[in-house]
C-alpha cells in the first residue's frame, strides 16, 4: 500500500553502501522509519532531504508486518536555514526532536505534538539567539501536557496549599512546598511563575511577554529534566537530551 504524510526527520544512519534508514515524526501515522535505498549516491537529491529537522512532503510503501518502511520519493516543504547555519539554534533544534524519538511510540499518532513540533522548530528558526530558552521550556511544558504529565504547579502535591516556591519531590515526582519536603532542590517563585506563564500562553506570544534572568531559565531547565526523567524513563537513552541539560 501507497501512503503520504507530512513528517519531520529525527534521525537517519547510513546503511550498506548509499541507503539511508531515517526516524520520522508525522502528521498522520505518528513515529516510524524507512529506509530510502540509493539516498546517498551523488545523483539522488534525496539524501539531502532526508536531513534532521527538515519538514518533508513523503509517500512511501507500507507493509504492516513490516518495521522499517520502504521509501518511494519526498519533496521539502520547510529548511529550517536559520537552525542549520547557528550551532546554538541547531543544538536546540537537535534536542527537541530527540525528545520526540524517545518519548514517542511508534504509529501512535498525534496532530497536537506534530504541530507543537513544526511550531517550536519553526520559532527557533526564525527567533534571536535570547529567546532560545523560552521555546525550548515551552515545548517541554507543553509536550508533557499533551502526554499526560503536566506538571502540579498550584497547589503541593502533599498537602494541597497554594504554592509559591518549592523543591522537586524525588519520591512523588512533583513539587512540594517547603514544609512537605526533605529535598533541598529549590524551584523558585519565579520559576514556578515562569512554568505556569508557559503552559498557559500562546507560542507567539513568547518573545513579547517573557523577561526572566539567565537563573530563573536554568532553575526551571534543571526542574523539568528532572522531571522528565521521573515521568518518561526512555529519555535517560537520549545523549542529546542527557548533554544538553548537564
Amino acid at each position: 500500500m501507497i501512503c503520504s504524510t507530512s513528517a519531520i526527520v529525527l534521525n537517519y544512519r547510513k546503511y550498506s553502501d548509499t541507503s539511508l534508514i531515517c526516524n520520522l515524526y508525522s502528521k498522520d501515522y505518528g513515529k516510524f522509519s524507512i529506509i530510502a535505498k540509493g539516498a546517498r549516491s551523488l545523483k539522488n537529491p534525496h539524501g539531502s532531504i532526508l536531513q534532521p529537522l527538515n519538514y518533508i512532503d513523503l509517500i512511501y510503501y507500507f507493509k504492516q508486518k513490516r518495521n522499517i518502511q520502504l521509501f518511494k520519493e519526498a519533496s521539502m516543504v520547510k529548511k529550517h536555514y536559520h537552525i542549520s547555519e547557528n550551532y546554538k539554534k541547531m543544538t536546540y533544534g537537535l534536542t527537541i526532536v530527540d525528545i520526540i524519538n524517545f518519548s514517542s511510540y511508534n504509529d501512535s499518532p498525534c496532530h497536537i505534538i506534530f504541530r507543537l513540533l513544526t511550531k517550536c522548530l519553526e520559532q527557533i528558526d526564525l527567533s534571536a539567539i535570547k529567546y532560545l530558552d523560552y521555546y525550548y521550556l515551552f515545548f517541554n511544558i507543553q509536550l508533557l501536557i499533551y502526554l499526560g504529565y503536566h506538571p502540579i504547579l498550584e497547589k503541593c502535591y502533599n498537602c494541597n496549599n497554594e504554592l509559591k516556591s518549592g523543591n522537586f519531590d524525588q519520591k512523588h515526582g512533583q513539587l512540594l512546598c517547603q514544609s512537605c519536603s526533605q529535598y533541598k532542590e529549590k524551584v523558585s517563585i519565579q520559576s514556578v511563575q515562569l512554568m505556569k506563564m508557559l503552559s498557559k500562553t500562546h507560542i507567539n506570544q513568547i518573545s513579547n511577554n517573557f523577561i526572566f534572568s539567565e537563573k530563573i531559565l536554568t532553575n526551571v531547565k534543571e526542574y523539568l529534566f528532572k522531571f522528565i526523567l521521573y515521568h518518561i524513563p526512555e529519555m535517560k537513552k537520549s545523549k542529546a537530551f542527557i548533554t544538553f541539560n548537564t
